[in-house]
């Protein structure tokens, strides 16, 4: 049975309940879908290592050095290339991307760049089911911020509406332009790659939590020594006694950690006590302190949320985390399948990231069309040469 709380996001995810204050869908259960998704997402190291590769592979090489020096946005020194990257992250951590457009002409785009997904929310929709507007805000847990969320249209390169936005707005210095929204999912706002697995991320984060907190607090390999008490405790602290036997322990103490390294100075524990008996030998006492800390008690459960996160994101979890040091034999063929398997796995959403490039691209100010990403891995052809240019 599915936890409360899942079910509450499923629901609210595909109804995304509308908010007459603000005037938005709201995204997710209290409006925090996508920052529970980049929080999880940030702390878990096999859902970061799975979006990073994931983007890298929608990103590819680009599309060729000339064309990835392109730059797309003036103002911000976005080059085409880092265009490219900032739509593969949103889409392999949000599955989906907002990206902003400006025009310098009703005919010509002037500049783009990504939104962060969680900065957007979709406005009302009319009485033709039809949403215009998308809402900006870099804080929507923040009501005052929230209440001045920049209004902006939704993405119409027709030059009519163009011309009418702008006419609306009183000029193009005045014009918010436009914001293109590409999502993956028939509900409003998409489900991430990890939604299935957002538990299984935090439990990767605790399960660090825990080890950390117990190298910190618990016993790793402490040395107890225990003596005579070397300041007698009867003599006053202005006797020159006791600031002779004080200096005297103190030494004692600087002269056990010289012995058992620099690195180690807090693994010495010194105790003082009252011995019966004059034998030097039952005077001092060693004992060695082992650790309390058992890095087992997690193991499976780590191997295990690690497993479904890479199932999630559809990727071999040897290609995340090799552990099969035969893999790299015979020239790594295995890994090198593996790394082509997954470029052939993310290739739908590889063509529709170049589809997204091209429409914004071909009325740039400088027009280029029919562009091609280069996969990350070449593609073997029948002759045994490589493709660089294909999508898979």
């Amino acid at each position: 049975m599915k936890g409360l709380a899942a079910a509450f996001i499923e629901l609210l995810q595909a109804t995304a309940k509308y908010d007459k204050r603000l005037e938005i869908h709201e995204n997710g259960v209290g409006n925090n879908y996508p920052a529970l998704v980049e929080s999880r997402i940030a702390n878990s190291v096999t859902a970061k290592r799975c979006a990073e590769t994931m983007a890298t592979y929608l990103t590819g090489k680009g599309f060729g050095d000339e064309l990835n020096k392109l730059i797309v946005h003036e103002k911000k020194n976005i080059t085409l290339l880092q265009f490219l990257q900032d739509i593969s992250e949103s889409i392999a951590e949000q599955n989906g991307v907002f990206i902003a457009v400006n025009y310098e002409g009703i005919h010509k785009h002037s500049s783009f760049e990504v939104i962060p997904f969680g900065h957007c929310r979709i406005g009302k929709k009319d009485d033709d089911n039809y949403t215009g507007k998308i809402l900006v805000c870099t804080d929507w847990s923040d009501q005052k911020k929230a209440k001045k969320a920049r209004i902006v249209d939704v993405y119409n390169d027709d030059p009519k509406v163009v011309e009418a936005q702008v006419k609306k707005a009183g000029s193009f210095k005045k014009y918010n332009g436009q914001i293109l929204y590409v999502k993956f999912g028939k509900y409003i706002y998409p489900y991430s790659r990890a939604h299935p697995v957002l538990d299984d991320a935090d439990s990767e984060r605790a399960a660090s939590v825990y080890k950390n907190s117990s190298l910190r607090k618990g016993f790793f390999g402490k040395t107890l020594i225990v003596t005579k008490p070397l300041v007698d405790p009867t003599l006053n602290e202005e006797d020159d006694d006791y600031k002779v036997q004080v200096t005297a322990r103190t030494k004692f103490r600087e002269t056990i950690q010289s012995f058992i390294g620099a690195e180690n100075v807090d693994g010495a524990l010194h105790l003082e006590m009252e011995f019966e008996s004059d034998d030097i030998d039952k005077e001092i006492l060693f004992k060695n302190i082992d650790t309390n800390i058992n890095d087992k008690l997690f193991a499976h459960t780590e191997t295990s949320v690690s497993e479904n996160i890479c199932v999630s994101y559809g990727i071999n979890p040897n290609l995340i985390k090799p552990k099969d040091a035969g893999l790299f034999a015979q020239s790594g063929e295995s890994y090198k399948q593996m790394k082509l398997d997954y470029q052939e796995e993310t290739s739908d959403e590889r063509l529709i990231v170049e589809q997204i490039v091209n429409k914004l691209m071909k009325k740039f100010t400088t027009p280029k069309e029919d562009l091609k990403i280069i996969p990350r891995i070449p593609i073997p052809t029948t002759n045994g040469t490589d493709n660089q240019n294909g999508n898979s």
